[in-house]
């Protein structure tokens, strides 16, 4: 399998899992949801607001952390923890978050820096705290159990204002490959193979393409393009369109 396919685990809204034992009998999971899995950024767009809910019945505390990912086009990007404010040239507001069972809070997610020639990528991390949790022992006895806390990692691009995705594609029978050669990212957000009659349709692999990454698809249907086409929704920020291959 192409590493590019690997990479599609961390290439949309994340979920971290944690897992601690506690004395406590039963299973209790910490539900939090997040209003938005991906934040865009721009010269004219610095700004970006994030709802936070918790649906659990009890309290959570929320730790919420930056990283830049270095070289995204890779198979293995560097994460490198933003931690100092002063020289972050992105900020997120609280850092710390406690809400009560249904509250919904708001945090705020600030670029300071836009990119001059590529794309920069971010990462976002909402973590739970690990609390107590409050649950009555029938028998009044110790049970060992599992507190499963839930979070998530937020996607963060910040575009440089001349953002152009240049799309080199190639088709064989067999295959389908996309080479980004432009400065700023671009998502093939649905691929789908059918016949030239628009019958036995086989969806195919999204990805988010990055500048300089170059994505290979090999194609369930052998043959060639009139035979057996494949429809692309492409989309760069706001600005979506199809093509055929």
């Amino acid at each position: 399998m192409p590493t590019s396919h690997m990479r599609l685990i961390v290439r949309v809204a994340v979920a971290y899992f944690f897992t601690v034992v506690v004395l406590v009998p039963g299973v209790a999971s910490a539900q939090i949801t997040v209003s938005k899995s991906i934040l865009e950024f721009s010269a004219v767009n610095l700004i970006q607001d994030v709802d936070v809910v918790n649906n659990a019945n009890h309290r959570i505390f929320l730790k919420l952390t930056v990283a830049q990912m270095l070289n995204p086009e890779s198979a293995e990007p560097k994460r490198f923890e933003l931690n100092d404010p002063r020289t972050s040239p992105i900020l997120v507001s609280p850092t710390q978050m406690m809400l009560l069972p249904g509250e919904r809070k708001r945090l705020r997610v600030i670029l300071r820096k836009v990119p001059d020639q590529y794309d920069d990528v971010y990462r976002l991390a909402v973590r739970p705290f690990v609390g107590e949790v409050d649950l009555e022992d029938n028998n009044n006895e110790k049970a060992s159990a599992l507190k499963v806390l839930l979070g998530y990692d937020l996607l963060l691009l910040a575009r440089p204002d001349n953002a152009l995705a240049k799309l080199h594609v190639t088709r064989t029978d067999s295959n389908l490959v996309f080479e980004n050669k432009g400065n700023t990212n671009v998502l093939l957000r649905r691929l789908t193979q059918c016949t030239a009659a628009e019958q036995d349709c086989e969806e195919l692999l999204p990805n988010r393409i990055y500048a300089g990454e170059r994505y290979e698809i090999e194609l369930p249907k052998k043959g060639d393009a009139s035979k057996f086409p494949v429809q692309v929704w492409h989309s760069q920020g706001l600005d979506s369109y199809k093509k055929v291959y």
